[in-house]
C-alpha cells in the first residue's frame, strides 16, 4: 500500500517541475536569443538614430495614387515607405520593415510581389548585410481605405538584442 502512494507523490511532484520546464522551455523560444524584439527605440518623424552598428532614418513616404501596372485590391491604399540606412564599417542585417497602426496595434508585411512589383538590388526590402555603403529600403504596404493613421515603421536589425527601431510617420 505504501509503494503505491510512493509513486502517486514522485507524479504530483514532477508536475510542476515539468510545467516550470516547458514554461521557460517556451518563453525562451519566444524571447530568448532575442528572438522577438521587445523595446523600440522611437525616432520622431523628421529624426534619425543609431542602432546595432548603423544610423538609420530620417523615414520618408506617403500614399501613391498611380497604381497602374500594379494589381492593388479595391477598398485599400498602397503606401510606400523609404527607410535610409547607413551601416558602419561592416553591413548590417534586420527583418523586413513593418506598417503599424499607431491606435490599434494593427500591422502589415510589405506586398512587393503581390502587387506585381519585382524584386529590385536598388530597391531592396531588407537590410543587405554584405553591403558597406549607404542604401534606402523601398518598401510598399497595401493598408484598407479606412486606415488614417499615424502609423509606425517599426525595423529590426539582427544584433539589436531586444531592440528595434521605431519610426513615427505620418503619410
Amino acid at each position: 500500500m505504501a509503494a503505491e502512494h510512493s509513486g502517486a507523490g514522485r507524479t504530483r511532484r514532477a508536475l510542476p517541475a515539468t510545467a516550470v520546464a516547458v514554461g521557460w522551455q517556451e518563453w525562451y523560444q519566444y524571447f530568448g536569443f532575442a528572438a522577438r524584439a521587445v523595446t523600440p527605440v522611437v525616432v520622431a518623424e523628421g529624426e534619425t538614430t543609431d542602432l546595432a552598428g548603423a544610423g538609420w532614418g530620417p523615414v520618408r513616404g506617403g500614399e501613391i495614387e498611380e497604381l497602374s501596372g500594379l494589381d492593388v485590391p479595391p477598398d485599400t491604399r498602397l503606401i510606400a515607405v523609404g527607410v535610409p540606412v547607413d551601416p558602419d564599417a561592416e553591413g548590417i542585417g534586420c527583418d523586413t520593415p513593418t506598417l503599424v497602426e499607431q491606435s490599434t496595434g494593427r500591422e502589415w508585411s510589405p506586398v512587393r510581389a503581390e502587387i506585381g512589383l519585382d524584386w529590385s538590388a536598388d530597391e531592396p526590402e531588407t537590410c543587405l548585410s554584405e553591403q558597406d555603403g549607404a542604401y534606402e529600403l523601398i518598401v510598399p504596404f497595401v493598408v484598407p481605405d479606412e486606415v488614417e493613421g499615424p502609423f509606425w515603421v517599426d525595423v529590426r536589425p539582427y544584433d539589436a538584442g531586444g531592440s528595434f527601431v521605431r519610426f513615427e510617420f505620418e503619410p
